[in-house]
């Protein structure tokens, strides 16, 4: 039951809200916030329920779970129940006065509301008297249950020094019950989280049917829609406190105690706040503060509580406090403050504190080593210590990824160091699959291409059959009809145009069935750079070239390749003619022989008035000629052939610049074997006379 009732008054998160900024786990005193790669956790045996998360989270990420489901049962079955204020109530309800706060609590129906100081009166008494024994060690205030509770978490060493008394909120529950009995309800409103903890804690459990924060009730204020500055007063209920009033500034509690704090003496201390409280703690288990009487406060005392009011300064709130005190107490008799306090002298205030060590792990030196290397921290240059993942150092962080209690990866640099070479390799992939679609791109329209021809080709192979016997029929008779004729016939003209008509129409014929029958390869040992002076030696005497300047940029160390020769002669033969053409026989033609990876690639440049892009797509299609006798068959049958040889044919053009013409043939690891074969036959090339000249002489005119 007590385990049950633990575990629901809990914080929660919801991690919709959370952007994972870690400023959480670098104010949690208690190591009992976890990140990992999906959410935040809170591990609840770990938290000492302070409440810094709820009131440091940017986002509002942080809840908790409080009693106020029970408080509107108690109050819906209209059960006899008791509200007990904290001290710090008067900093916290926009009222006009305290009592209004007492109406509108009644209204919404409680049946009494309480001062919950006078238990702090009754608490500060059992102090003074303690003080007044003979202590042989510091006493620590249990004033503050997120200090005891750290204590008997993360330095149960400490726990003998704990002043064993109650705290305030168990002792006005203790008289509450002792005066009303068992059948009321006694519920302490607070603007600390951790007397939710502390009301079902084993040593005082019972005292305290439920706690709700001064949030809550102002949820169910607004849920019933009272107007707190339009009621009317109503006097408190049960024992009235006196200097109890304040013990929820910090130095309230020495103050009702009666015990002044001299700091030449350092007798009595006080220390508050986060960073100093949990500081101090740690030093005084290490020996290295001695005093008689340690008031530890986690906040700036309770009217800094995660619950209390925000808007005001820390010392506007206590000043409200102070002077809510001074009013109360000029009204009051101190005799009778005094009889009342005699007379529930018998309540036991007496507490033990068990411990509830909350022990981790010690990691090793090579753990803690091995985690900094994973996520690239190693010391000293690589140890950023930035903060980010909400621990001090590198290595804190280090040891709390060894110690279970938080994640590797989540570091910041780290994620970005990850997030950008990710990035990297997207980028790459994304270069690759632009570059294999772009290959497939190519390739499917050279499966078009080819499709298209071989259809052509066959048609081609048909209609030249067809057209080829009346044609012979033709020809035979315009030759006959011509001889017949005497010179001077008028007619002899005419019949001379259908024989050359007839003559030219042959021609194409025959082009359409060389394209047609895709000549069958016969490849041989072939050196591209002969082929290319080959194809210069049968142009070179045309009066087309005679105004053209030619420069040859062969590579010496070109391999040789098994080809068609040729197949490939006339290959090129028709891409340097058509680039003369082009050029209508004026300009440079560059033809330039390299060596790529695995291919041989010669390039054909020429600078006529380039290729416009309308027409670029049919470059290779039968039939497609801008010249006015052209068959427009040269470059379908010179890419057949290419095609055939494994290679392929590229174009780069630019308008008024010229083109160049790529032909790409595939160097295979049989050629390379026959390197120095080729050798051999060049240099026998090189001592023997072929009508051509010797290599010598061919290649000494060249530009390297």
């Amino acid at each position: 039951m007590l385990e049950t009732q633990q575990k629901s008054y809990n914080i929660d998160v919801d991690n919709r809200k959370c952007r994972r900024c870690s400023y959480c786990i670098q104010i949690c005193p208690a190591k009992a916030i976890k990140l990992d790669k999906d959410n935040i956790t809170i591990i609840p045996e770990r938290c000492v329920m302070c409440g810094s998360c709820i009131t440091a989270c940017p986002q509002q990420a942080f809840r908790y779970e409080g009693g106020l489901s029970k408080v509107k049962e108690f109050l819906s079955g209209k059960k006899k129940t008791i509200a007990c204020l904290d001290p710090a109530f008067p900093a916290t309800f926009d009222v006009d006065t305290p009592r209004q706060l007492v109406t509108a609590l009644k209204r919404v129906g409680f049946t009494e509301v309480w001062e919950g100081a006078f238990g702090a009166e009754l608490v500060s008494q059992a102090y003074r008297k303690l003080l007044h024994e003979e202590v042989d060690k510091p006493l620590i205030s249990s004033f503050c249950p997120v200090i005891v509770f750290y204590i008997q978490k993360y330095l149960p060493q400490l726990i003998p020094n704990i002043a064993p008394i109650v705290s305030p909120m168990i002792a006005i529950g203790r008289v509450a019950r002792k005066v009303k009995g068992q059948d009321w309800k006694i519920v302490y409103i607070t603007p600390c989280l951790a007397h939710m903890r502390e009301m079902v804690a084993p040593e005082v459990a019972g005292a305290v049917d439920q706690v709700i924060t001064f949030q809550d009730i102002k949820e169910l204020l607004d849920e019933s829609g009272i107007k707190q500055n339009e009621l009317e007063e109503t006097n408190f209920d049960g024992l009235r406190p006196f200097l109890g009033r304040v013990t929820s500034v910090i130095g309230g509690l020495n103050r009702s105690m009666g015990v002044n704090v001299d700091v030449l003496m350092d007798d009595v201390t006080v220390t508050y706040g986060q960073k100093r409280a949990i500081g101090a703690l740690n030093q005084l288990a290490a020996g290295y503060i001695h005093a008689r009487f340690l008031d530890f406060v986690y906040c700036f005392g309770c009217v800094d509580g995660p619950f209390a009011e925000r808007e005001l300064s820390v010392l506007g709130r206590r000043q409200i406090v102070a002077r809510y005190a001074k009013d109360e107490m000029n009204k009051q008799d101190v005799s009778n403050v005094i009889a009342e306090l005699d007379q529930y002298a018998e309540i036991d205030l007496h507490r033990e504190f068990y411990n509830m060590e909350q022990k981790l792990p010690t990691p090793t030196e090579e753990q803690i080593r091995a985690i900094l290397k994973k996520i690239g921290k190693m010391p000293p240059s690589r140890n950023l210590d930035c903060r980010a993942c909400g621990y001090p150092t590198c290595r804190d962080k280090a040891i709390a990824v060894a110690q279970g209690i938080a994640e590797a990866e989540y570091c910041l640099p780290y994620l970005l160091e990850q997030s950008k070479k990710i990035y990297q390799q997207l980028e790459k992939s994304h270069r690759e699959l632009q570059f294999s679609h772009q290959e497939l791109e190519q390739a499917q329209s050279q499966l078009i291409r080819t499709e298209k021809l071989a259809a052509l080709g066959q048609l081609s192979a048909g209609v030249a059959h067809e057209i080829n016997n009346p044609l012979g029929t033709i020809t035979i008779y315009a030759h006959l009809l011509l001889k017949s004729m005497e010179a001077d016939d008028p007619r002899r003209e005419d019949v001379a145009l259908i024989v050359s008509e007839a003559n030219r129409a042959k021609e194409i014929v025959q082009g359409l069935l060389s394209f047609a029958r895709e000549t069958k390869l016969r490849p041989g040992l072939t050196n591209v750079n002969e082929l290319l002076e080959d194809v210069f030696g049968l142009v070179a005497n045309q009066s087309l070239f005679h105004n053209i300047k030619i420069k040859k940029l062969f590579s010496p160390n070109l391999p040789t390749i098994i080809a068609d020769a040729t197949q490939l002669k006339q290959v090129f033969l028709n891409i340097i003619l058509n680039a003369a053409q082009a050029m209508e026989g004026r300009g440079n033609l560059t033809v330039t022989t390299v060596q790529e990876k695995k291919q041989i690639k010669v390039k054909i440049q020429d600078t006529g008035p380039g290729i416009p892009p309308e027409i670029m797509d049919k470059l290779f299609s039968p039939f497609f000629t801008t010249k006015e006798k052209g068959t427009g068959l040269g470059l379908a049958i010179s890419y057949g052939i290419i095609e055939r040889h494994s290679g392929k044919i590229d174009i780069e053009t630019k308008l008024g610049k010229g083109s160049t013409f790529i032909i790409s043939l595939p160097v295979s690891a049989d050629e390379d074997e026959h390197r120095d074969e080729t050798k051999i036959d060049r240099l026998s090339f090189q001592n023997t006379n072929l009508g051509r000249g010797s290599y010598e002489q061919k290649t000494k005119n060249l530009t390297y």
